[in-house]
Parts: C-alpha cells; structure tokens; sequence
C-alpha cells in the first residue's frame, strides 16, 4: 500500500514538473542574433518568441558562437576587426578581443582551449587562448576565410575560403595549414558534420551548390546542385539531415547527407535567408532574415523585411517571423 501511494506521488511529480516546462522542450533556452545595422545583439526568448534584451557589441557585429558551458557568447565584429565577449549570465561585455580584418566567425576547439576567428580581409585565422582571452597566433589560410570547423578528436580544423571556392586544412597541434580542398564552391561558408563524423556538409552559394567532404581523406564524394545561393548549414539531430538557407531563393534545403539529395524545401521562409541554428529539441528551426543589408554582395542589399524566421521542423513551415530592424546575421541557440 505505501509503495503504491509512493508511486502514485512520483507520477504527480512528474506531471506537475511537466506542467511547468516550456511547451517544445525540456528547457528553456534563448536566442541571439547579431545584428550589424544596429550594433547590437538581440535576444530573443525561444519559447515566447518575443525579444526580451540586447547587447551592445562593436561594430557590425556578425557571428555569435558560445562556450560549451554557455557562461559566454563571442561575437565576431566585422566592422571593427575584434571579437566582444559577453557574459551571457549578466549580458554584460567582459572583453574585447583583438582579431584580424574583418572578424567574420568564431569556432572553439571540442576541448574549448582555443578559438578560431576567421578573417577574411586579411585571409587569416586568429587563434585564441580561450581562457586567456587572446590572441597567441595567426595562420594564414586561403582567400576570404568564413568558419572554421574542427573534425570531432580536434586533430584538425577546415576553413571555408569563399574568396576561391576551397577548403584549408589545419593540423591543429603544429597550427598550420596542411592541405587544401579544392572545388567546393565559391563564397563557400556554411558547414556541418554528419552524426558519423566523417560526412562534412559545406554551402558554396556563389555555384548554387552544397559539397560533401570526406574529413577522414580530405575529398569531395558528393555535390548538390541545388536553391539559390546556399549560405548557412546546421545538421538536425539525427545526424543525418542538413538544414540549408538559401538567400536568394528566400527558402531552406533539407539535405539527406546519405544519399546526397535535397528531400524537402521549404518556401517562403523570409527575405533574404542567411544563417540557421536550431531549438536543443531540435523542434524550432531560426533563420536570420538580411533586411537592409550593409555587409556582403549587392545583391544582398536589397533585402526589406529584416527580422528572425521560425520555422516548426515537423510541420516543415514557417510559423512566425519576429520584426528585428537593422541587418540581422548571426544566430545561436543558448540553453539556459
């Protein structure tokens, strides 16, 4: 009897605490923009969809990425060629980070001792003590370097280069380029790793075409010809789909990275699509509207409507756009 009252209150337990959780997931979570037109970043409550705060960054602030544990946000500011660190706690800037020209993206290392910063105005990487917060060396890689990508065990890094269309390869222990992988189109950008962590997905817009790369032989084993300038990549949960903005087509590409094939595409996601993150359920997919661009090609600024497109990843459609102003880019998803 006492062990059936027991379970029977364990139940309530359980239900009461679901009551109490958000209506898309087990926790609540937040999401960034980086918006250059106002030199802010945004913060969006990823539950309500209303914007409940923001930041002042430097100038024109581009890519948002955070530290595992989710206590900082490091945002990569083209405009004034720096890095701002953000306690996400207190949403206050704790640092400025001296990078290269054009400070366009950020990626940590999986063992978060080092921050990769892209530079594309001087074709650089900057490497970042982590902890330190600053810079202890430069590498230079191709033309027009986007993100860097680091493969799963950390041995290496891949840099987009969309100034010619490749990828550099970086032993990360000797900090140096090792190799390079041609062919992988121009303004690529965007990348993603298959759940195998062999697969890497890479955007090259300027072609109309996503490539998949092999990381374990640094080769090209399928392209997609596919959408309208691919920019932004982020691999559902399942590992084995590709989410992929298309600016100027205004939809999204879902890729099957197995069978290399566009098996859905949504339309009509907003003006000018860019950048892609997704809920932790993985339920929500935010994709960056440009509006009045003032970074990028011409084609770019003629976006209008400048804002924050949500879209139910089940449903596969858009079920809101938040108004956001400016030139919203970047977007990252912080579990709180």
């Amino acid at each position: 009897m006492w062990q059936h009252r027991d379970r029977l209150w364990g139940l309530f337990g359980l239900v009461a605490v679901a009551l109490m959780l958000p209506a898309s997931g087990w926790a609540a979570y937040e999401v960034w923009v980086t918006n250059q037109g106002l030199n802010k970043v945004q913060i969006i409550d990823g539950e309500k969809l209303d914007v409940v705060g923001e930041v002042t960054a430097g100038s024109k602030p581009h890519n948002v990425t955070f530290t595992a544990d989710g206590r900082q946000a490091w945002v990569a500011n083209v405009g004034s060629n720096n890095v701002t660190v953000i306690d996400t706690a207190s949403r206050q800037a704790i640092a400025t980070i001296p990078a290269g020209k054009t400070a366009h993206a950020v990626t940590f290392s999986p063992d978060g001792k080092w921050a990769y910063i892209c530079n594309p105005g001087d074709n650089t990487v900057s490497v970042a003590d982590a902890k330190a917060l600053k810079v202890v060396k430069t590498i230079k890689v191709g033309k027009a370097p986007a993100l860097a990508y680091f493969s799963p065990d950390g041995q290496k890094a891949f840099v987009s280069n969309g100034g010619e269309g490749t990828l550099s390869v970086i032993d990360v222990a000797k900090g140096e380029v090792v190799g390079t992988i041609p062919n992988v189109g121009k303004g690529a950008m965007g990348m993603a790793l298959a759940g195998d962590g062999r697969r890497l997905v890479v955007t090259g817009g300027g072609d109309d075409k996503v490539s998949i790369v092999d990381i374990t032989t640094n080769k090209i084993v399928a392209d997609i010809k596919h959408g309208k300038d691919a920019h932004g990549a982020v691999m559902a949960a399942d590992g084995k789909h590709a989410w992929v903005p298309n600016r100027l087509s205004n939809d999204v590409s879902i890729i099957d990275v197995t069978s290399a094939k566009v098996v859905h595409t949504i339309e009509k996601v907003g003006d000018k699509p860019d950048i892609i993150d997704l809920s932790p359920d993985g339920k929500r997919a935010f994709v960056v509207l440009r509006g009045q661009a003032v970074t990028g090609t011409p084609h770019l600024h003629t976006g209008k409507d400048a804002g924050l497109s949500v879209i139910d990843t089940q449903e596969r459609k858009v079920i809101k756009i938040i108004p956001l102003g400016g030139d919203p880019h970047g977007v990252g998803v912080l579990r709180k």
